[in-house]
């Protein structure tokens, strides 16, 4: 079949050959301190690549030449590998094909084919230009503790990690150190949002501020109130469950920065600034609701996507209501898009069902912190309930491991997108059978 016919099955093998490739530079003698097995080198490069940040081997295992690869992997990961691969061909001034652009458009979630260049050039810019702002931010953050060479080197890790939603930190505790300061708060989170609100809806909003557009489009409004809604509401139940907890015994305003930095994080980013291990069941199940929605669709984030569970929420709202149309401020959506966001929410929550079923039998772990690991892992998020540096993932053996790395690089090329590129055919059938009833 031809890159034409299914773009997706070419997205997907491209991903999965980065991530093959950043397995043999891991396993490279110079990539680490002490060696790392062909499972951990294989973990580590898809967590990466699928911007996940779940660890099995600390990054203070790895040398400087190993964490460089993660942080390259990183970077490919959440702008797509096409993307940085027609980012090199604009800066040699090469033309790009009508097949470079076909998988650019599917590789971004672009709607569009004739304006998919000027679109990546944009994106590209924003993208660059995020994360040089916010290293030169966590570089003042960073450098009276480390000196200026270090806190560079870490402030530019971050702030990559940051944008591309990774959620790997040099850090042992990720962001425990920091959780209350606020610059360095602040920075993350905007980089967090930035990168995992979408690059549609940034285009968007930067054409709709210049004059170019004079409207927003339902997407765009879509995402932004309910990507607000979830910021906010997110963080007042993380407040409001563990207030006599994890959050006792500190001021308020204290307790908010760490509220809205977890509501933020949670849903794709992966760093913490608190000891997920110590808090409340309740609180681990909202994290579990964050994360298996998500971010936005075309952004470095993962997860069902805030749109999915806008439509479906919507849907059920319309239904209920007795409304023959699912709408939304004053725009219908289609019905094809209310079906597609029904199966991507019933692939997901069949997959994550049953890997959690199986992880939790052959491990022998407790459900609930399996189940966080599995919809971490899926919603390529990368937090984890543990007391060590490294993920839970780290304490199963290669058969979890392998499950774990499923999840993750089925999570970053999409469920939908997968099961399209494996399993979908042309159709050859020209007529539609009789109706039958069924009762629910």
């Amino acid at each position: 079949m031809t890159i034409t016919k299914n773009p997706l099955k070419a997205i997907v093998l491209g991903f999965f050959a980065v991530i093959v490739l950043g397995c043999v530079l891991l396993l490279l003698p110079f990539s680490s301190k002490n060696g790392t097995s062909l499972v951990d080198a294989l973990f580590t490069s898809t967590s990466a690549v699928c911007v996940t940040g779940l660890i099995t081997l600390p990054m203070s295992h790895f040398t400087l030449f190993g964490q460089i690869v993660i942080l390259a992997l990183i970077q490919v990961g959440g702008f797509g590998y096409m993307s940085m691969t027609s980012f090199v061909m604009i800066a040699f001034k090469r033309k790009l094909t009508y097949k470079d652009k076909l998988l650019l458009k599917e590789a971004l979630n672009y709607p569009e084919m004739h304006s998919i260049t000027s679109f990546f050039k944009r994106i590209m810019f924003f993208g660059i230009f995020c994360e040089l702002v916010g290293a030169i931010i966590l570089m003042f953050a960073f450098a009276p503790k480390m000196g200026l060479e270090k806190g560079l080197y870490y402030a530019v890790f971050h702030s990559i990690s940051a944008f591309n939603n990774a959620g790997f930190s040099l850090f042992a505790d990720s962001l425990v150190g920091y959780k209350y300061n606020v610059v360095v708060n602040f920075t993350i989170m905007s980089l967090i949002v930035l990168g995992g609100i979408g690059f549609i809806v940034i285009d968007e909003l930067f054409l709709y501020k210049k004059g170019k557009i004079s409207y927003l489009s339902l997407h765009t409004k879509a995402v932004l109130s309910f990507t607000a809604a979830l910021i906010i509401g997110g963080a007042l139940l993380i407040f409001l469950l563990e207030r006599n907890g994890i959050l006792a015994h500190h001021s308020f305003l204290k307790d908010a920065l760490v509220s809205f930095f977890q509501s933020i994080t949670t849903r794709t980013a992966g760093f913490n600034t608190i000891d997920l291990s110590y808090m409340h069941n309740s609180t681990i199940f909202l994290f579990v609701i964050l994360m298996f929605i998500g971010a936005s669709p075309g952004g470095t984030g993962g997860g069902i996507k805030t749109t999915t569970a806008f439509v479906v929420l919507k849907a059920i709202y319309s239904y209920i209501r007795g409304e023959k149309d699912v709408n939304a401020f004053k725009r219908r959506v289609s019905d094809e898009v209310v079906y597609k966001s029904f199966v991507v929410l019933s692939l997901s929550f069949i997959v994550v069902s049953l890997s959690s079923f199986i992880l939790s039998d052959i491990e022998n772990v407790n459900f609930l912190k399996v189940l966080f690991e599995s919809v971490s892992a899926i919603s390529t998020v990368g937090l984890s309930i543990g007391n060590t540096n490294v993920s839970l993932s780290g304490s199963f053996d290669d058969l979890g491991k392998l499950i774990i790395i499923v999840l993750m690089f089925v999570g970053r090329v999409g469920l939908f997108s997968f099961s399209v590129a494996l399993f979908r055919r042309k159709s050859t059938k020209h007529y539609r059978l009789a109706e039958g009833r069924i009762f629910v």
